[in-house]
């Protein structure tokens, strides 16, 4: 039995048999029922690990080793490829069954103009726009535009055979499946792919979610990866040993920076993939420095890295597992420098030189011993309050006849005033302390925005693409310029999304600080009450604009600057392009921040309405059942042999 979900189902069940003893006792069945609920969640726990990295830094190596099996194929060009879940099997779903949905004609639709529109071209709809492929020159395209014409020709290779699928889901075997992983043709089309399958990963109740690589251009998997960095349980995020990292993945790490300090607790694992590449212990430590060094400049301080060879990981496994044979055999003899003819390093030893024990010891004990551990206090938390409440009603029928009698007649008066209480919390001013936040928060983008200006135009105006080999140059600018104003509406749409998690978790406090006050009114009132905790609310992220409030004719003059390529790069017109571009995307960026801002705050004010008046109603619930069972313990409508005995074996499902 493993260890994670063991505890779980073990919480769930004293969270059964207390429901059970306190569920007809007068003003405890709404609590009994919210035990019932909490064990059903617990019991139907996942624990999602979402898995990041750019193209080729070797994730799929790293699942397969993680699952111990050859179960997911190597991706296609990222621009092209799905989101990959592996789930614990289930009885409708057993294991090897694969779940493939697919996207709507509409969403292919719109991610081909999208595509379409890097190369200056438009069209009305999704045929016509495969059909101006023709009209660009291969020849002619830079290094940034090729994703989106690769994914254009897959789109066009693969249509035929998806166009009656699309917007609906197949169910298919593992063979199908990994046509649909490798083959660009068809995981263009994917929107995600679920894998139902048994492994010591998912034995653990563990979803395993392979995101495309962080350089992919799809406009909705920013979105999505995003969302899987704020709600997954925990981060892995895989880069190759002797990889620089790519400018996707900075702007994705610089995203995982911005939300770091957002988290209760540090979830994010850094991998370098490949680490038996390195010559020696001293060339190891220094890739792990260089690594760490970039973290830093991303924002990411403190970062746990773990240096593995996936590789040598997964072939250990498969030996483990009775599966390694022939070509691997050799391999995994080369890794582990064995000899031919001499026996092969046990699996446990490979498994430890690949470095992926200690990954697994340091991920388990994160997954298993704290996250589990959370859940499970939360579930002895909900048990004690049952206690104390059972208590006082067994302190009220136990008194003595006057005082009960006393007791009695005030209870009514007593909850009339909690209830008042509950009523008149004003939370005007936490209402102006949100706004305040939110103003603050976006303060500083802009500036943040122009800090990075240099880098951002260094990328997109690059030797490159501004070469002086026959090509169109006035295309090429307009293409560097079109790669400008992409990556400021991104890191714009970035910097938004990381300020709604922000607020998301500012928010959330502010609904502790409110049951806290709640809790202050009421027990003026009634002593014993003790509210059920503020359960935080998870805020859905908005969709951002993709382009900045103005069209690329504003830029125009300052791309007439450009003379040759020898005046931009070696003399001052570089800097005089760049000054000009600065000075005209003032405006523009201070719209887009302000759209956002509105945005943010009609979707926020609105929210945190919502939560006043439902947690006040949950209050006011509780309070009046908190008052029936007591006026029952005072009149003497319980049986006192019975609660006593309840209340024992409540308490022995504290110990």
């Amino acid at each position: 039995m493993n260890q994670l979900r063991e505890k779980l189902f073990a919480a769930a069940e004293r969270l059964r048999r207390a429901s059970i003893e306190i569920t007809d006792v007068p003003g405890m069945k709404n609590q009994a029922q919210a035990m019932l609920d909490r064990a059903d969640r617990l019991t139907a726990n996942r624990f999602t690990v979402a898995l990041f990295g750019a193209f080729s830094a070797g994730k799929s190596s790293f699942a397969n080793a993680l699952m111990g099996d050859l179960v997911l194929p190597v991706s296609p060009n990222p621009t092209t490829a799905a989101i990959n879940k592996i789930m614990p099997p289930t009885e409708e779903q057993p294991h090897g069954t694969v779940r493939v949905v697919l996207k709507s004609r509409d969403a292919i639709e719109q991610d081909v103009l999208r595509s379409l529109a890097v190369f200056g071209l438009s069209a009305p709809d999704l045929e016509g726009a495969l059909d101006e492929l023709n009209k660009i020159d291969v020849a002619q395209i830079p290094p940034t535009a090729k994703p989106h014409y690769t994914f254009l020709k897959a789109v066009t290779k693969g249509l035929g055979e998806m166009a009656d699928h699309l917007g609906g889901e197949l169910l298919v075997d593992m063979k199908a499946f990994k046509g649909f992983v490798a083959k660009e043709e068809k995981a263009c089309f994917a929107e995600y792919i679920e894998l139902f399958y048994s492994c010591p990963l998912t034995d653990q109740g563990i979803v395993l979610v392979d995101t495309p690589g962080a350089d992919s251009i799809n406009a909705r998997h920013t979105g999505v990866a995003f969302e899987y960095m704020k709600n997954a349980d925990a981060v892995l995020f895989v880069t190759y040993y002797n990889h620089a990292f790519s400018q996707a993945d900075r702007e994705f790490l610089l995203q995982m920076g911005r939300v770091k300090d957002t988290f209760e607790m540090d979830k994010m694992f850094f991998i370098v993939n490949a680490a038996d590449l390195a010559a020696s212990e001293e060339e190891l430590q220094g890739v792990i420095t260089h690594v760490e060094k970039n973290l830093l400049t991303c924002g990411i301080r403190l970062p746990r890295i773990y240096p593995v060879s996936s590789q040598t990981a997964l072939l250990a496994r498969m030996l483990e597992a009775g599966k390694l044979a022939g070509s691997a055999e050799k391999v995994y003899r080369q890794r582990t420098q064995t000899a031919e003819g001499e026996p092969l390093m046990p699996a446990e030893e490979g498994f430890a030189l690949s470095g992926m024990a200690h990954f697994e010891q340091d991920f388990l004990r994160f997954t298993i011993d704290e996250l589990t551990q959370i859940a499970v206090n939360a579930a002895i938390a909900e048990i004690r309050r049952a206690h104390e409440t059972l208590s006082e009603f067994m302190r009220m029928a136990t008194s003595g006849e006057s005082e009960r009698l006393a007791r009695r007649d005030a209870a009514n008066e007593a909850q009339a005033a909690a209830l008042a209480a509950v009523d008149a919390l004003s939370v005007t001013s936490m209402e102006r302390d949100l706004d305040k936040e939110r103003e603050e928060l976006l303060f500083y983008v802009k500036q943040r925005l122009f800090f990075r200006f240099n880098e951002l135009f260094g990328f997109a105006f690059n030797p490159a693409v501004l070469k002086e080999d026959g090509r169109n140059m006035k295309q090429a600018l307009q293409g560097c310029l079109t790669d400008l104003l992409r990556s400021i509406s991104y890191d714009l749409a970035q910097e938004l999304r990381a300020t709604t998690l922000r607020l998301e978790k500012y928010m959330n406090r502010q609904g502790v600080t409110l049951i806290q006050h709640w809790q202050r009114d009421v027990q003026a009132h009634a002593t014993s009450l003790s509210l059920s905790p503020y359960q935080p609310r998870q805020v859905e992220t908005l969709t951002f604009a993709e382009d900045l409030p103005v069209t690329s004719q504003a830029f125009q003059p300052a791309l007439s600057l450009f003379k040759n390529t020898k005046d931009f790069f070696e003399q001052d017109g570089r800097v005089k392009m760049r000054e000009d571009l600065e000075k005209r995307l003032q405006e523009p960026v201070s719209a887009y921040v302000s759209g956002g801002s509105e945005q943010l705050r009609d979707q926020f004010s609105t929210l945190f309405s919502t939560i006043v008046e439902t947690e006040r109603a949950l209050v006011k619930e509780q309070v009046a059942s908190y008052f029936t069972g007591l006026i029952a313990a005072l009149e003497m409508k319980v049986d006192l042999n019975e609660l006593e005995g309840k209340l024992k074996r409540v308490a022995a499902e504290l110990e």
